[in-house]
């Protein structure tokens, strides 16, 4: 089998202090990237400057004539304008280990049938590193279908796919619809991964290849946030119909498990959360529609000082090797 064409897209906004460096680490794989695509969102700190000065034909440089909330609208302009026939996603201020992509063309070449391929990473923060949670299912290596995706997801409450190490098939991401621009500003990447899983094999390999830089300068996840209903949701509220059984209890169970964790979110915040109380999924979602219902109703004071409670024992459990 080929090795694939991996196409690396970049999305850009005001990154001059990280952008060479996440680039470099792209261009220096050592499987070679066929392409690096960056596109820019309209920087006003040097940052387009930096890319243009890299000698490298490889790298190709688009302009968008106005800043996209989560670099989704750069994104799906990369994808379309893409030659390779996998797309890897890289953010700016992210990076790779030399052998992500081939540790990637591996793990896409035990499973011919997949259209999606990830790996592990590592959270850098400015004092400390963390390792990526992962599934029981997914410690050594894994081939998953859509259900036994969900399955993982749902055993540590965090997405097997994350952005920065992961890369599917072009044309599964064209067929799944893309990043929804327009119609989130966080949250919109796992949305997508959920629509392309619908139609695809996920396969996974256990290998630390990325770092996800959490304290980086001009991060969205810290100017933003989101108190109204997910997108996610309202994906895996279409995909019940046609689910059957197995997949219909875990889709509740996700659209559950995402609402408690905005909900929770929320608790330290001053504005309320506007999720609809309709939208959590029955008959698993009482507890999420109980929690939902109080946060809704408590004033900030002690919403906030229940977020400190829940931060503090999530601390001491994680601590201990369990999940809470």
């Amino acid at each position: 089998m080929t090795s694939p064409k991996f196409s690396v897209v970049l999305p850009l906004y005001n990154k001059a202090d990280h952008v060479a460096a996440s680039i470099e680490s792209a261009l220096k794989q050592s499987l070679p990237p066929f392409e690096v695509i960056v596109v820019n969102d309209c920087s006003t700190d040097g940052s387009r400057e930096i890319v243009a000065a890299i000698d490298d034909e490889r790298v190709r440089i688009f302009d968008r004539d106005r800043p996209g909330p989560g670099g989704y609208a750069a994104r799906n302009l990369a994808i379309r304008e893409a030659r390779g026939d996998w797309i890897a996603f890289l953010d700016a201020d992210d990076f790779w280990h030399e052998d992500h992509l081939e540790v990637l063309a591996g793990a896409i070449a035990r499973a011919p049938a997949a259209g999606v391929a990830a790996t592990r990473f590592n959270h850098v923060f400015e004092t400390h590193s963390q390792p990526q949670r992962i599934a029981r299912a997914l410690e050594n290596g894994a081939v998953l279908d859509f259900a036994q995706f969900l399955e993982a997801w749902l055993e540590v409450r965090e997405c097997p796919m994350w952005t920065g190490a992961i890369a599917l098939r072009r044309d599964l991401l064209l067929e799944a619809g893309l990043f929804p621009e327009g119609r989130a500003v966080r949250g919109g990447d796992k949305d997508l991964w959920l629509r392309a899983m619908r139609h695809s094999v996920f396969t996974y390999d256990a290998r630390f290849t990325a770092d996800f830089s959490r304290d980086s300068t001009n991060k969205v996840s810290k100017s933003t946030n989101t108190l109204s209903t997910p997108c996610l949701i309202d994906t895996a509220r279409a995909m019940l119909s046609g689910a059957g059984p197995r997949e219909k209890r875990l889709l509740r169970l996700l659209i559950n498990q995402e609402i408690a964790h905005y909900t929770r979110y929320s608790l330290k915040l001053d504005s309320r959360i506007r999720i609809p109380l309709r939208d959590v999924a029955l008959p698993e979602g009482w507890g999420t529609l109980a929690l939902l219902a109080v946060t809704r109703w408590t004033p900030a004071s002690l919403r906030k000082s229940a977020y400190q409670l829940i931060k503090s024992v999530r601390a001491k459990h994680i601590g201990a090797g369990q999940t809470v």
